[in-house]
């Protein structure tokens, strides 16, 4: 079989098959292990999202990223530092109250409090706290995964220019050197590339990228333990286990953007950052990146394949921001439905199809 990206769902994929026993597989990567979105994120883990979709994956994805760290080579670095969300007006202390009771209903209930009673906090506001959430580390789970397969598949650094097939079923992949490798099953695990790839196909599956940009401070007192979500200001951050700020403001700039970061908007993440953290006037960035959120209509993952796609041909992408604390997981439950034919119940809920049959998984929590 074939897999497209070596990000953190593909090298997942690959690991959990390789686990199965599955011999002959190919993995393709246009650049580098973890080029796109794996590589280019805050690493942070939650429980708490809008949908109960998103909620009962996100309960069982981070059961099974908790429990790999017995697993991986490397320390992941898994910790709770938990989510604290800055409530600047009645109507939306109102929305989380209805939230409260929906995540409450699943033992995931956090607390209203004053932000006050977080000393590095400026404001005074009421604010919700979900302690069950955290951090974990991106790098030591992917190369985890890399270093268990890459004796055991293929790895070939090309970009597929198409997804072969004849007569309803896939035949394999073309290479953009013209070369075509052959192959009956090709699974598509290249994040906001998997749209653009599906195409090739004859398929119109809505995913698409959206470029966000992260930006690190100078290390001061370690005190900002939770990740700080200030809708007001449209700014999250935390503190890394280095003492570095870490965090980014909202923006939305859809396509294939280039890979760098603004001065204006590293100078903008500053200036927001100061009005909400105190004895941090002096301080300056030291290092950013970008990446993409490979995004969907309703902001929640596409899973499995579609009944009336050529037969072998596999996705799992899409997962709006919130891909590499559920890669472990998806890797699992998508090698349990290519080599065992066992259909997890979330491959049914996530399924390409939902967007035809218009049973979207509106998710309004993307961080």
């Amino acid at each position: 079989m074939i897999i497209i990206g070596a990000g953190g769902h593909g090298l997942s994929l690959a690991y959990h098959l390789v686990k199965k026993g599955v011999k002959g597989i190919i993995l393709v990567e246009q650049s580098r292990i973890g080029y796109g979105s794996s590589s280019r994120n805050a690493s942070r883990f939650r429980y708490h999202f809008y949908s109960k979709e998103n909620i009962e994956f996100a309960l069982e994805g981070i059961k099974y990223l908790i429990s790999q760290k017995k697993e991986l080579k490397y320390n992941p670095l898994i910790y709770k530092t938990g989510y604290l969300w800055l409530l600047h007006d009645e109507n939306l202390i109102k929305s989380f109250k209805k939230l409260h009771s929906l995540w409450s209903s699943y033992s995931i209930g956090g607390k209203f409090l004053e932000c006050r009673e977080f000393e590095f906090l400026k404001v005074n506001r009421t604010c919700y706290f979900a302690p069950q959430d955290g951090a974990f580390h991106h790098d030591y789970i992917l190369y985890s995964y890399y270093e268990e397969i890459k004796d055991k598949v293929d790895i070939k650094y090309a970009k597929v220019s198409k997804i072969l097939h004849n007569n309803g079923k896939i035949t394999g992949i073309k290479l953009e050197s013209g070369e075509e490798i052959k192959d009956n099953e090709v699974i598509v695990t290249a994040g906001a590339w998997s749209g653009e790839l599906l195409k090739t196909a004859n398929i119109n599956l809505p995913i698409y990228p959206d470029r966000k940009e992260i930006f690190i401070t100078e290390d001061v007192k370690f005190e900002i333990k939770p990740l700080v979500i200030d809708f007001k200001r449209e700014i999250y951050f935390s503190h890394t286990l280095k003492g570095e700020i870490i965090g980014g403001i909202e923006k939305t700039d859809i396509g294939f953007k280039e890979f760098s970061i603004s001065f204006l908007d590293s100078i903008e993440y500053l200036k927001r950052l100061r009005e909400v953290v105190k004895g941090i006037e002096g301080i300056g960035i030291l290092r950013g990146w970008s990446g993409y959120y490979e995004m969907t209509p309703d902001h929640s993952h596409v899973m499995g394949y579609g009944n009336d796609w050529p037969e072998g041909l596999f996705i799992d992408a899409g997962y709006s921001g919130h891909g590499m604390m559920f890669a472990p997981y998806a890797g699992k439950i998508m090698a349990d439905l290519i080599a065992d034919n066992k259909k997890n119940r979330f491959i049914q809920i996530f399924s390409p199809d939902r967007f035809k049959e218009e049973k979207l998984i509106e998710e309004k929590m993307v961080i």
